[in-house]
């Protein structure tokens, strides 16, 4: 076999076993469902994603350039392109799940949720339908290890974002794909008592 042939065989081979990224802790982002077709959920989660983002946080325009003429607007053109591909890149990422039709796309936006209400709320008003393969879109606003002591913590600062000022309802939902060292009863009780431990402690200092 010829040194081309091997090294065509090595890049074929680095195709078929490359992956994504997989998630991390600490990570914002997007839980999606499809049925299957991913890449084509891929595209249209990016698509559905970036259109409202731009919305909510309309992209910064580009500085006046300097070169005069035509030279200028086709600069400020391949600027405008480069600005645009980094920004998707930056703003949205697909990740490995671990599990099949999931994906998780993560983000660098600090309002996850904000974004996916923005969405919600304009397909409710419009009543259109965005996507045909995007079957579920669910905002993260953190990630963290499949252990109890993890999910305390990563929870922690969410119950003070969400639970610290007023009496709100909730409900927890327990799911989990490829893992069963997990207790739904045990993370369940876990997240009741910090929701409860917070409301108390917000009721100690108002009294005061």
């Amino acid at each position: 076999m010829s040194k081309v042939q091997k090294t065509y065989n090595k890049r074929q081979h680095y195709k078929k076993t490359a992956k994504r990224n997989t998630i991390d802790v600490n990570l914002k982002g997007f839980l999606c469902s499809c049925n299957n077709r991913e890449k084509d959920c891929i595209r249209e989660t990016y698509n559905i994603l970036n259109k409202y983002a731009d919305i909510l946080w309309p992209p910064q325009p580009l500085e006046p350039g300097i070169v005069p003429g035509e030279i200028e607007e086709d600069l400020e053109g391949e600027l405008k392109q480069l600005r645009e591909i980094k920004a998707e890149e930056r703003r949205f990422q697909v990740m490995d799940s671990g599990a099949k039709n999931f994906l998780f796309i993560k983000t660098t936006l600090e309002e996850p949720v904000k974004l996916a209400e923005s969405i919600l709320q304009d397909i409710s008003l419009k009543k259109t339908q965005e996507t045909r393969f995007l079957l579920r879109l669910v905002p993260v606003e953190t990630t963290c290890k499949a252990f109890v002591k993890d999910i305390e913590k990563a929870f922690e600062p969410l119950c003070e974002k969400h639970f610290g000022s007023e009496s709100v309802s909730y409900s927890i939902v327990f799911n989990h794909r490829n893992n069963n060292s997990v207790s739904k009863d045990e993370v369940i009780k876990t997240i009741a008592e910090c929701v409860t431990k917070t409301g108390e402690e917000k009721n100690l200092q108002h009294q005061e």
